[in-house]
């Protein structure tokens, strides 16, 4: 590591590092590639620099350029991995077997809980043209259904921000294990609510989910759904609950990391991997399907997250916000559309 030219310093055989071998890099980068964009290309904004003066590019430290060629690498690498199982033609439908498995040593999405990732399958004929698609997004990274219109729950609030859109109905898509439709989508998320009521706030246990949905640290009292997909080895809730015990802790904090609302899935009770089965009707295809392909999408902004602090906060920490998300160019990003690309997309020819 060769530290600039500065003055008071010992002289550089007293200070620089060699290089040594054996040693393993700890890299802990997350996929918030997003913020890095937006660091990247607003760095007056908020008030950052891309890199550190006291580093130069022969350290081996390279600023945000760095941050992002890791984010991508880990995302491709080392998060999780799509793959088509099963692919037949069977009573005039075209079945799919997909399987996702969590190559992290935590749940995925992790972090905060508007974090998603979520499944675009596509039913493609000789020249590539999507004939069926489950999963696809406009250029915000909305997911919509063949008409183009946002799914129930993309978007919280009016387009003017004058109203929440049924907030009773907290809309969203449920986990699910066969999707026969293009507004079905596999969504990977923690979706918490409110209390029912927020001035008197009744919140303990595992509270049901009385209120409306919430991207408020502050205001969460239940949970409405958490299929994230599970690590491998997760252990079940009588061993949690025993090692919660020898922490010195209460069954609920073994409780609070379970699944929720994932059914009797049985890729919920192991962990490691999701199983998925899409089943789709030849006679709704405007053409003869030649292949599918199945590709693993990451957010750590959703659209319904940003639309919920635009409407709701009047802060200048919302407004730079409110300004870097209309303006951030992501035309030739990895994050084009508002979505990274994890591990490879799975292609199969159809029989």
């Amino acid at each position: 590591m060769n530290f600039p030219a500065a003055e008071y310093t010992l002289p550089p055989k007293d200070i620089d590092l060699p290089e040594r071998e054996g040693f393993a890099k700890h890299t802990l980068v997350g996929l918030n590639l997003f913020l890095v964009e937006m660091a990247q290309q607003f760095a007056q904004v908020m008030g950052i620099r891309t890199g550190d003066p006291m580093l130069s590019r022969k350290s081996g430290a390279t600023g945000l350029e760095g941050t992002e060629a890791a984010i991508l690498e880990q995302a491709a690498e080392r998060t999780a991995a799509v793959s088509i199982a099963e692919l037949e033609r069977e009573d005039g439908a075209l079945r799919a077997k997909l399987r996702i498995e969590n190559k992290a040593g935590h749940k995925f999405p992790s972090g905060v809980a508007f974090r998603r990732a979520f499944i675009e399958f596509n039913v493609l004929d000789a020249d590539g043209e999507v004939l069926w698609s489950s999963g696809s997004t406009d250029g915000n990274g909305t997911i919509v259904d063949s008409t183009g219109a946002p799914l129930a729950g993309e978007l919280w609030w009016s387009a003017d921000c004058a109203e929440r859109i049924a907030p009773e109905a907290r809309a969203h898509q449920p986990h699910r294990q066969i999707i026969t439709r293009q507004d079905q989508v596999q969504i990977y998320e923690e979706l918490v609510a409110e209390p029912a009521d927020v001035e008197a706030p009744v919140c303990g246990g595992r509270a049901k989910p009385e209120g409306k949905l919430t991207t408020s640290f502050l205001s969460i009292c239940a949970k409405v759904k958490d299929n994230r997909l599970l690590p491998h080895g997760f252990l079940p809730l009588e061993k949690r609950i025993e090692i919660a015990g020898a922490l010195g802790a209460k069954a609920d904090l073994a409780e609070d990391v379970a699944p929720v609302a994932v059914g009797d899935d049985p890729d919920y009770r192991d962990g490691g991997r999701d199983e998925i089965v899409y089943q789709v009707k030849l006679d709704e295809l405007s053409g003869e399907p030649a292949s599918v392909r199945a590709t693993l999408y990451y957010q750590a902004a959703p659209p319904y997250y940003l639309q919920d602090k635009f409407c709701t906060s009047r802060s200048e920490d919302t407004s730079r916000l409110y300004y870097m998300a209309g303006k951030l160019d992501l035309a030739a990003s990895p994050i084009k559309d508002w979505k990274l690309k994890v591990g490879k997309s799975a292609q199969a020819p159809v029989p």
